[in-house]
């Protein structure tokens, strides 16, 4: 009885972190590149419930885009932008931008950043 208590009290708490806007999503995170499979981990370390394939008839699905972006004049900083986007309607749902620098140097720490940027209020 008192593990039902402590799961329940768990799975509360995890949901509770993620915004009124995406609660209810699964994530969908379909690349199967290293950066794909670091922000998958992240939103699931995050609470959110992530899968890897489009699957018909399912609840409401985020699909997660993401693309660098740097302009081109000379010394100009790279950033990451994160999207997801609502898999039936197309809308973007929420939005994230990090800048690409030595805090962001690897594919796990660039993941953490942008599950953070997602969530920000």
């Amino acid at each position: 009885m008192r593990l039902v208590v402590l799961c329940t009290v768990v799975l509360a708490c995890a949901a509770s972190r993620i915004p009124d806007t995406l609660r209810g999503y699964e994530i969908l995170v379909e690349g199967r590149d290293e950066q794909s499979a670091e922000l998958a981990r992240a939103m699931r370390d995050y609470g959110f419930r992530v899968r890897r394939n489009v699957r018909g008839g399912s609840g409401p699905t985020a699909a997660l885009i993401y693309f660098t972006f740097r302009d081109p004049a000379p010394g100009e900083p790279t950033w990451l932008h994160v999207r997801l986007a609502d898999a039936r309607s197309g809308v973007i749902v929420k939005a994230g931008t990090i800048l690409l620098d030595s805090l962001t140097a690897t594919p796990r720490a660039r993941a953490a950043a942008a599950v953070q940027a997602l969530v920000a209020p």
